[in-house]
Order: structure tokens, then sequence, then C-alpha cells
């Protein structure tokens, strides 16, 4: 029973109006290739944010007991170690929501289609106002014009990336295949 209720949750149907009659078509929803591509990538990001997350994590319990031996870092280490560990376990969080995101994705859920496309229009954001402060910042610091140049053409690259994925989830078959489309029935007179 349960296999059969999983096997009408992948199929689509389809309507085709011929003439007078009604036809249903049952077809598999195949998932498209750069659907894939975007969830693998998303469960690289999440495993890497993980990683991350736990080391700094580890890092921040660290630092926050082995500086209170040492006079000159007391009042320092464990704020410093506290900074750590909160940003890691919220590394750790974002982490694994690209795990289910991606899991979403695989699997054709409309709610990881929205969730991507949240996600890819703050990333795009977050990229513009840390392209900006990132070439003032690294302007008022280094003379030279490269350092600036190189930082600005990694965001410009990013950005790029990000608007090319929101065009393809925006991409007729991608939407359909997430459910956010409507199918039209094809009708003659």
């Amino acid at each position: 029973m349960r296999s059969a209720f999983l096997f009408l949750r992948e199929i689509e149907f389809s309507f085709i109006y011929w003439g007078n009659n009604l036809k249903i078509l049952a077809q598999k929803k195949s998932r498209p290739i750069g659907v894939t591509i975007i969830a693998i990538l998303a469960v690289i990001l999440g495993m890497l944010l993980l990683t991350l997350g736990l080391t700094l994590m580890g890092t921040g319990a660290l630092i926050s007991v082995s500086t209170n031996n040492s006079p000159e870092f007391q009042s320092v280490g464990p704020i410093f170690g506290i900074i750590l560990l909160v940003s890691g376990t919220v590394l750790l969080i974002i982490g694994i929501g690209y795990l289910v995101v991606s899991y979403g994705l695989l699997k054709g859920k409309g709610w990881a289609w929205t969730i991507t496309i949240v996600l890819t229009i703050i990333s795009i954001a977050v990229q513009i106002v840390s392209g900006i402060t990132n070439s003032i910042f690294t302007a008022s610091i280094a003379d030279g014009g490269n350092s600036v140049a190189s930082g600005f053409m990694g965001q410009i690259i990013g950005i790029a990336i990000n608007l090319i994925i929101l065009y393809y989830l925006y991409r007729p078959h991608v939407k359909a295949f997430f459910g956010k489309s409507s199918n039209k029935a094809i009708g003659s007179a």
C-alpha cells in the first residue's frame, strides 16, 4: 500500500482534449539535470558549513577554557570564545538547512524551490554589499588597484552564478518539476 502511494506521488497527470474526448495520461516526473547540480552544490555547501561550524564551536570552547590560565587573555578570551561558539552554532544550523533544502530539491518539493529562490536573492544582496564594503576597505588599506579589482571580480562571478541559478529555476520545465506552474489543457474547438 505504501509503495503504491509513493508511486502515485511521483506521477504527474496531463489532461489532453482531443475533439470531445478527454484522455488522462500519467507520466513520471523527471528531474531536470540542473536541479540535480544545484542540489549537489547545496550538499557540498551544507557539508562545508557543518564542518566550519563544528570547527568554530570546538575552537571557541577551547579558547574559552584555555585562556583562563593566562592573565593577558583572561578578559578577552572568554568573550572571543563565546563569539566563535555562537558563530559556529549559526553556521551549523545553516549547514543543516542546506542539507534539508538539497533533499527537497532532489525530491521536487515546492518549498525547496521557494527557499532556494529566497536564499539566492539574499546571497546576491550579500555579495553586492560585501563587494562594495570589501572594495572600500581594501582600497583604504592597499595602495594598488589590483587587490580591489580581484576582490570585486570574485563578487561579480558569484553574482553571475546566482543570477544563472535564478534564471534556471524560473524555466517552465523546472517550475513544473516543483509543481509551481499550472498545466494548461491543450484544446481544439
